[in-house]
């Protein structure tokens, strides 16, 4: 089985917010053509997009969109889409104009253990016998620094760090001053440790739009990396305009829930609300991309990884 990624066949030098909103996204006026905003749209709402446009369609969307498999039960061929005369340009977030975040922070934040059932004995997956000196105790260490902006140096308070395995997913979040601390049991270090940084949507200036001013970026870390205070830099996101297809890659990506692999035809479905042994209610679907990927699971995920996971309890 195959799976769909985006394609950018042609990035536009158009300015998005010049464009004229409309209930399709924008409309520019320079090629006469509307444009989508893709960055509102989930990848299965993408996909449905992408194939009722029969081959012609312009879009703003993000570098971790692309990177990220559609939802698509059916295998297609390839969009190759016209679009001639168009340079490549990208958007930074930061140019936009950006409230103040209502969320504020003082206090210690408490690790979430957020999966921490044991490890189903037929998982095949890579895990290696040494483990890391621990720096508080013998049963944990503990994962610290600081998150700041690229590009102003300016603490980051509230973004999100999380430490995934396949046996836990353990979280924090970063105080007003931008440090964290996160306590991690030794048996869940290895020699490649995967740590994902979020970061909070922000309204706009208006308030009616959600807008993500920061990426979201996986870390792999070594056993010394995440036993030391470690800086990470928050990195305004990337937006892209432009002509939009579809490519395909032969391999497909591994799918795990409740820590058993599922098949990727189950999961598909499941997206589409069709009866599957997955199950997606009170899910959260974390994607991984190669290198975290492997790092989690081993080179049976070198087409990317699916984690779902409990969403937390209110």
């Amino acid at each position: 089985m195959k799976s769909k990624f985006l394609k950018l066949n042609k990035a536009c030098s158009e300015q998005w917010d010049t464009m004229k909103p409309n209930e399709k996204g924008s409309f520019c006026d320079v090629c006469a053509k509307n444009v989508i905003d893709f960055t509102e749209l989930s990848t299965l709402e993408i996909s449905e997009k992408i194939k009722k446009s029969k081959g012609e369609i312009c879009a703003r969307l993000t570098k971790t969109q692309l990177e990220t498999p559609l939802i698509d039960l059916e295998i297609q061929k390839n969009y190759k889409l016209p679009y001639s005369n168009i340079a490549a340009t990208v958007l930074l977030a930061s140019t936009l104009a950006i409230g103040n975040t209502a969320y504020a922070q003082n206090e210690k934040v408490p690790t979430e253990f957020v999966q921490n059932t044991e490890l189903s004995s037929t998982s095949k997956i890579k895990r290696n016998q040494t483990k890391s000196t621990p720096t508080t105790s013998d049963d944990f260490i503990t994962f610290k620094g600081n998150v700041k902006d690229s590009q102003e140096g300016k603490p980051v308070k509230n973004a999100k760090i999380t430490l995934v395995t396949v046996q836990k997913i353990l979280t924090t979040h970063s105080l007003e001053d931008g440090t964290f601390s996160l306590e991690i049991p030794v048996d869940c270090i290895d020699d490649a440790n995967v740590i994902r940084v979020t970061y909070n949507v922000e309204k706009s200036e208006d308030g009616k739009r959600d807008i993500r001013v920061y990426d979201t970026k996986d870390y792999v870390l070594s056993k010394e990396e995440i036993s030391s205070e470690y800086t990470i830099e928050a990195t305004p996101i990337v937006y892209i305009l432009g002509g939009i297809g579809g490519h395909y890659v032969e391999k497909d990506p591994v799918i795990l829930q409740n820590q058993k692999r599922i098949s990727y035809k189950d999961f598909r479905k499941a997206q589409y609300g069709k009866k599957s042994s997955c199950n997606l209610e009170n899910k959260d679907v974390m994607y991984f991309e190669r290198a975290a990927a492997v790092a989690i699971y081993g080179k049976e995920a070198e087409a990317g990884l699916y984690i779902l996971v409990d969403k937390p309890t209110k």
